[in-house]
This record gives structure tokens, C-alpha cells and sequence, in this order.
């Protein structure tokens, strides 16, 4: 066991009281970085008495290069990990994990805790809660689509052990609560949950007596009462909680390198330095979705949304545990308001702004998409008054649509969650044979509340809701669809930031990465992800520097627990052939590896696993601590019991038996000193690359150019009216693959516009011609052709084929005399499309 850190409630709130206070000469060449820790996604002060490192960038302060800024972040974020593990321990002291050894593993297990703290004995007057708990792994792909495939067939969840339910719920008895000075104070809340049961009127059995007797401070668990389901909202709880599970070291890093950002931010920060940031940040949200696919599937959405206690943390053998909350992402926004408003666009250095403002609002979409309804709602206004976003749940889903990429496993699962998500319930027929009809009500109805989904000429152009780009026959699996989704009412913050590029783009086929040393190489994209996960083999990379010579990336895996997973199978099968009835088998906490990553004979990252789910080097250490005491523990019994007969006819079975226990004993001093050498390894980066350069995606960001227009759709025929101003194109001329210039009829100046997909050279006529139609909405044109079955009058219906966004026109110079006295309106033109 690890001992504990400081309390965070307990730091002194005037640090300069401290008897080692520095003097002025070092304090001008010290910072406090050191002192900063991050508790559930916020920074507090903690003390220390070691000297403090140097401050990374600012006026009169020492630089580092970013190795050393990195190294510096890393022990800041393992310090705070530590602290937090060592209070979320469970109770498990050794007298107790023996005992269980000898409990059928299907027995309820009882705990009595007197404000979060476990008692010896179980308090029969305290009452009994009832627990309901959603978990939702995400440690890899294969395991989040296996929850998918449940969820499909309508199967119970897994309902994990006795233990695992008991200290889960047992961690939802504290909150952490975020004072305005940034200090986080641990909560106890079991009165406040005692008293809501009472009101809620659940009674144990045999309690309703006694009632008044019940203590308001303790409450007991029950693992038989304590279930996990898919749906919290079918029944109440006493307490509840949804459990999501997440790469901790990417998610920390996003909120570490966020709450950094704002801090630090502004005036004080250069615009090369939050550039740097921000990239980071984004290399932060790529390893959180490769890592944390669940957080990116469509079906958590209404999970998240609809849960009263949403916890992000790792399921750790013993437990779930935490590791920032709703509510503790809901608070680190909060802060973001003066960083924000730093961003002004107007100033001297608007070009550099305007590449750094889409990116972070990126980051806060991303975070908000980790907010459940209750949060959301504490921030709606304070984040429609500073970001202009729109932040009623709906609104915001449909930003999270555009911003961040969702996936499903199939179309199906991706339609369903997604009417439920936007309209708060699924839909009535989820047959596949209603997958189009579901898909065109979803798009008209965002349209009733001003989002229009531009298409494209593979999209649009049908017979019939030409406007709609059409369910196709293998449907949407992703949310890419939504990635040019545009609102034309107030708050229209959301088209100007651009999704998140979280993978290079198919076509790349190398891709230039930033290493953990500083250093650039040219990797391979389809290896990129392999090593950014630490996946054992060879990669060829290659330096871009103009000698260009080519090296092997090694990333080495060594199992380090190999001999305790020895032990434990002798154990068993000790157990097997003497079959005692009232052991248990040993379970270990599985396969335990360390991930070298290695570049010309230097090390680069480390990292541990556990049936290959990346976890700290404190937690490998407490697995193998763990799984010695309770090898120890079943030998111990073993031996009790039966080393000790004396019966001839036993003999040699005692000698046998005598002869494998020394074995076993043998092969747990070898894994106690490998975990001692473990404890003394130096911290390095668990990650080998740093960033990635990409040649595009993140810094793309919405067209400041915008035509106001107004779109409905007729409830009947669901024909499209645009009263738009409306063009027709006289010429066109392809500037590059991405940019067409257009010129326009009785219109002296020149229109930029790009596809909103890469267009095959053969194609390009396709995407627009001369003597189209062109309708401008908002930051797009919508393309459209004349239906010539179509004779109505006084609007003759279009067929939609297209659209463009807008990204440039050529200025015009024209006299700036009376320009306040009125702007003269654009007439525009009432079309509907079919």
C-alpha cells in the first residue's frame, strides 16, 4: 500500500505561512506548477516541501523545451491520480480479503458506512439502500460493440461480484464540491440520501419499525441490493449512478491541458504557445475516441443525458472507480468565460485568432458532450451569453452532431439512438423497412427548428424530398452526415466551429508525427493508431529532415506478471484436487504487461496494461500487491488445513502437497521482487508521440460570410421553401481541387466555393454549371434545377442537387458616405424544391 497524500479540505489557505518559505531570490526562479493538482477537472493548491520545478513559459521565466514541459504536466497528473486513488481505495484490509476467500462467490456481502467510512461490524439499524448502477465499458472496439449487441438482444447486464457492487456503491457516497478559490472538498451525503429514501418511502424489511431508530450518518450496502441494469429510469433508487469507462490518462490530459489553457490563457499566453495547447488538446480528444470508444458511440448519448450521477472513471478489479464527474466537467467550463472573451477577433493578430477560437470551442463541445441534463442546465444561460450556443438539450445535441463523431455498429442501433437522442424518445417502428421514412421526419424536423443539412450531388437531387439526402441502403453509421449542419436563427456560434478530425484523412497514407524527444518522423497512417496504443511490433519511420534516413520504432511488450499467474494456476489445481468446498478459486487481476516504446536504443514511453487496457504504473503496482496477499491468503488456508494431517495413508499426498506450496512460494518472492522493481522505474511519457501534423481538418472553421435566408417545409408535400436571395451562375472556373470561382449574373463581383467533399477531376461538372440556380443560405449555396414535369405558378418547384460552401467574394470598393444611415436590403426570392 502506497501511503496516502495530503487532504486536499486540508491545505492551509495562506501557503506563505509555511516554515519553508522560499526566499526572494527563489521564489523569482520558482513557480508554483508544482503545486498544482487537478481533482475531478479542476487545478487546487496542494503543499509541498520538496523544492519546485521551473515554470514552463512566461515573461521573465525559464523555458523548457517540450520534452521537459511534458515530463513537468506528467508528474504534476500522476501526483493527483495518486492522491485520488489512495482516497478511493476500497476497504481491504488482509484479515478481511481472506475471510472472502472462503465465502461461496455468489454470497451477499454486507458493509455498514458511517459517512463514507466502513465499519467493522454491520449496523442493523442503519438503513439499507437501494442501488442502481448503469456501467458501461469502453476499454477497446470489440468490447463496446459486444455491449451494443446486449443491448440489441434485450439481455440483463452482467452483474459483475458482490465485492465489485459493494465498493461501487459505497464511492457514491461522496461528493466533491468546487469552491470559487478552486479548492475541492470532499462530501459526505449519506444524510441527505437517507433522508430522500425516506421521502421516497422505501422500506427494508423489517425495518419499517424501526424506522426512527435509524441513524442519519450510516446506511449499509447490500450487494443483494444492489443491481446493475441498462435502464435507471424504470425504477427508483436510493442512489444510482451512471458508471462510463475511460482511457484516464487521455481524458486527464484533455482536462489538464483545458484547465492550463484557461488559467493561463489570454494576455498571458502567446498565440504560438495556445496554439500549442490547443494541438495538444486535439491529439488529447484522437487518443480519448481511439481509447474511449464508448464516449463516441451514438447509443451513450441518451445514457449520459438522462442520468442523475454520471461518472467517468476505470473499472479497477475491486471497483469502479472515479475519476471526474458531470458535474466536475461542469465547473471547469464554468471557468472558460474570461479565456473566452480574450479571443477577440478584431484585434491586431485576427488571423492567429481566428485559427485559435474555432479549436477551442471544439474542446468546450466536446466537454459539454460529457454533461448530463441537471449540469446542463446550471450553465444554459451563462453558456448561451458567452459562447452564443445554443444549450437547450436538443440544441446542444445537435451541435455535439456536427462537432463530434459518433458511431454505431450499425445503421439500425445509429437511427435509433439518434431519433431518441434529438426527440427524446425512439421511435415507434424501428424496422428496417422505416429506417427512410424515420430519417426524412428527423431531418424535417430539425428544419422546423431552424437546422438545415446541406448535401451532396451523390445525396440529393431524388424525385421526391430532393432537399433530404436520402437514407442510403446500407444506412449511417456515424454522424459524419451532420458534420455541415447549419442554424440560421440567434445564437449561431455552432457553424463556426468545425468537427473534430479525430483520424488522418483516408487518403493520407503517411502521416508526420512529433515524438515525446521533440523529434519529427513520417510514419505510416495505418501504423499511427498501433502506436499511439502501444501495440507490440516493428514500425518504419522515417525523419524529415532532408537526410530522410529511415529507423525502426520498437514497442516491446513483456508480460510482469508471468510468475504470479503461474502461482495462481498451481494454486488452483491444488484446490481442484483436494476440492474443498468451502475455497474458492483464485482469479487474478489478469494479464499484466509494460509497453516499451523505443527509437534508436532510447526510450520514448512506457506504459502498463492489463488485458490490454492501458493503466498507471500505481495501479499495476497495487494488482500485483494485491494478487500476492491473496495468494498468500489461499495458501495460508491450504496449509491450515491440510499440512498439518499426520494420517499415514497422506503421506505422500502431504509431501506432494508440501513440495508444490514451496513452489508457489517460490514463485511469489520472484513476482514481489519484479513488483519492487517496478516501484522503482522513473517516470516517463506513457505515450510516444506527442502530436500529429495533419494537413488539414481541425483548422478548418465556418465562412464569416452569411446570408440570411428562412427555410420551412410544407407538412404535406414536404416541399422545401427557401426565401433566399437567389443567382444564376454565368461562369465557372476551377481554381484548385477546392476552390471554384463563380461568376454570377448581373453581379460585378466574384464568388469563392468549395465542395463539401474531395470531387474527382471527371466529376467536376457535375458539382455546378453554367445557368444553375443558386439559392445563398447562410454560409452555402444551394444548387438547384428546374423540374421540368413541374408547371406551377407563381413558384415552379426546383429539384435540389447540390451544395457548395461559401468561402471568400471578391470585395468591392464602394462609398463609405451614408453607410449608417441604412443598409439597403437584398431582395429575395421565395423557391421551393421538391
Amino acid at each position: 500500500m502506497l501511503p496516502s497524500r495530503p487532504n486536499t479540505a486540508e491545505v492551509p489557505d495562506d501557503p506563505s505561512s509555511s516554515e519553508d518559505e522560499p526566499t526572494t531570490e527563489d521564489r523569482d526562479a520558482l513557480t508554483t506548477e508544482d503545486s498544482i493538482s487537478v481533482h475531478n477537472g479542476i487545478e487546487l493548491a496542494t503543499v509541498h516541501s520538496q523544492p519546485r520545478r521551473p515554470q514552463i513559459g512566461g515573461p521573465g521565466k525559464l523555458l523548457l523545451s517540450r520534452s521537459q514541459r511534458n515530463h513537468g504536466m506528467l508528474q504534476v497528473k500522476n501526483e493527483v491520480l495518486d492522491a485520488m486513488i489512495n482516497k478511493l481505495l476500497p476497504p481491504e484490509e488482509t484479515d478481511f480479503m481472506v475471510k472472502n476467500l472462503e465465502r461461496p462467490s455468489d454470497e451477499p456481502i454486507r458493509r455498514t458506512f458511517n459517512r463514507g467510512v466502513p465499519l467493522v461490524e454491520v449496523n442493523e439499524s442503519a438503513r439499507v439502500l437501494k442501488v442502481g448502477l448503469t456501467f458501461l465499458p469502453g476499454a477497446d472496439k470489440p468490447q463496446v460493440n459486444r455491449l451494443e449487441e446486449t443491448n440489441m438482444a434485450g439481455r440483463e447486464p452482467h452483474q459483475k461480484d458482490a465485492s465489485w457492487r459493494v465498493n461501487t456503491a459505497r464511492s457514491l457516497l461522496v461528493q466533491f464540491d468546487v469552491t470559487q478559490d478552486l479548492q475541492v472538498v470532499q462530501t459526505d451525503k449519506t444524510s441527505k440520501i437517507v433522508a430522500l429514501a425516506r421521502q421516497r418511502g422505501h422500506e427494508d424489511r423489517g425495518m419499517a419499525l424501526a424506522r426512527k431508530r435509524q441513524p442519519r450518518d450510516s446506511v449499509t450496502i447490500d450487494s443483494h441490493h444492489v443491481r446493475l441494469v441498462d435502464d435507471l429510469t424504470k425504477e427508483e433508487w436510493d442512489l444510482q449512478g451512471l458508471l462510463v469507462e475511460v482511457d484516464a490518462s487521455s481524458l486527464w490530459d484533455l482536462m489538464l491541458n483545458f484547465r492550463r489553457l484557461i488559467s493561463e490563457g489570454g494576455p498571458g499566453m502567446s498565440d504560438s504557445e495556445t496554439s500549442m495547447v490547443l494541438e495538444k488538446m486535439i491529439e488529447d480528444a484522437r487518443r480519448l475516441c481511439t481509447r474511449s470508444p464508448i464516449l463516441f458511440r451514438m447509443s451513450t448519448r441518451t445514457r449520459i443525458i438522462r442520468s442523475k450521477n454520471t461518472r467517468y472513471g476505470v473499472d479497477h478489479g475491486p471497483m469502479f472507480r472515479t475519476l471526474t464527474t458531470s458535474r466536475g466537467i461542469r465547473e471547469i467550463i464554468s471557468l472558460s468565460a474570461s479565456y473566452f472573451n480574450s479571443l477577440d477577433p478584431t484585434d491586431s493578430n485576427a488571423t492567429a485568432q481566428s485559427q485559435i477560437r474555432p479549436r477551442f470551442l471544439q474542446m468546450i463541445v466536446l466537454l459539454l458532450s460529457l454533461l448530463n441534463n441537471d449540469d446542463l442546465a446550471e450553465i444554459k444561460d451563462f453558456l448561451e451569453s458567452t459562447y452564443g450556443l445554443k444549450s437547450d438539450r436538443r440544441g446542444l445535441e445537435l451541435c455535439i452532431l456536427k462537432v463530434v463523431p459518433l458511431l454505431s455498429i450499425n445503421s439500425k442501433v445509429f437511427l435509433k439512438s439518434l431519433v431518441h437522442t434529438i426527440e427524446g424518445y425512439p421511435p415507434s417502428r424501428d424496422e428496417a423497412r422505416y429506417n427512410s421514412h424515420n430519417w426524412n421526419i428527423v431531418v424535417k424536423r430539425i428544419l422546423e427548428d431552424g437546422y438545415l443539412l446541406p448535401g451532396t450531388i451523390t445525396d440529393l437531387g431524388r424525385p421526391s424530398l430532393s432537399w433530404i439526402a436520402k437514407w442510403p441502403d446500407q444506412g449511417f453509421k456515424s454522424t459524419t452526415i451532420f458534420n455541415n449542419l447549419q442554424y440560421s436563427k440567434d445564437l449561431r456560434t455552432m457553424n463556426d466551429i468545425p468537427p473534430i478530425e479525430l483520424n488522418p484523412n483516408g487518403s493520407l497514407k503517411e502521416v508526420t508525427v512529433i515524438l515525446t524527444d521533440d523529434s519529427e518522423f513520417v510514419i505510416r497512417a495505418e501504423d499511427l493508431e498501433k502506436v499511439t496504443c502501444l501495440t507490440g511490433g516493428a514500425y518504419p519511420v522515417q525523419e524529415t529532415s532532408p537526410a530522410k534516413r529511415s529507423f525502426d520504432l520498437i514497442i516491446h511488450e513483456t508480460q510482469i506478471n508471468s510468475e504470479l499467474y503461474k502461482a495462481i494456476q498451481m494454486t488452483n489445481s491444488i484446490i481442484q484436487r483436494v476440492n474443498p468446498e468451502f475455497l474458492n478459486e483464485m482469479t487474478g487481476s489478469g494479464r499484466l504487461t509494460k509497453n516499451v516504446a523505443t527509437l534508436r536504443q532510447h526510450n520514448l514511453a512506457v506504459a502498463y496494461k492489463v488485458e490490454g487496457r492501458k493503466i498507471s504504473r500505481t495501479d499495476a503496482l497495487r494488482n500485483m500487491a494485491r494478487d500476492i496477499r491473496l495468494l498468500e491468503g489461499h495458501i495460508k488456508i491450504i496449509d491450515a488445513r491440510w499440512g498439518g494431517t499426520v494420517h499415514k495413508v497422506f503421506s505422500h499426498e502431504k509431501k506432494e502437497l508440501g513440495q508444490a506450496l514451496e513452489t508457489i512460494r517460490g514463485q511469489i518472492n520472484l513476482a514481489d521482487r519484479r513488483r519492487v522493481g517496478l516501484g522503482q522505474d522513473d517516470d516517463i511519457s506513457d505515450e510516444p508521440v506527442a502530436r500529429c501534423v495533419y494537413p488539414e481538418g481541425t483548422e478548418k472553421s465556418g465562412s464569416p460570410i452569411w446570408h440570411d435566408y428562412e427555410a420551412w417545409c410544407h407538412e404535406h408535400t414536404g416541399v422545401l421553401n427557401l426565401e433566399a436571395k437567389q443567382m444564376t451562375v454565368t461562369n465557372i472556373r476551377w481554381l484548385s481541387d477546392e476552390v471554384i470561382e463563380l461568376s454570377l449574373q448581373n453581379q460585378s463581383s466574384k464568388m469563392f466555393v468549395s465542395p463539401l467533399k474531395p470531387v474527382p477531376e471527371g466529376y467536376r461538372d457535375d458539382e455546378i454549371r453554367v445557368n444553375d440556380i443558386i439559392s445563398l443560405v447562410g454560409q452555402y449555396i444551394a444548387v438547384g434545377e428546374p423540374d421540368d414535369s413541374d408547371r406551377q405558378e407563381p413558384c415552379p418547384l426546383l429539384i435540389m442537387t447540390n451544395y457548395l460552401r461559401i468561402t471568400g467574394m471578391e470585395e468591392q470598393n464602394r462609398s463609405r458616405r451614408g453607410m449608417n444611415r441604412g443598409r439597403h436590403m437584398e431582395e429575395k426570392v421565395l423557391q421551393c424544391f421538391r
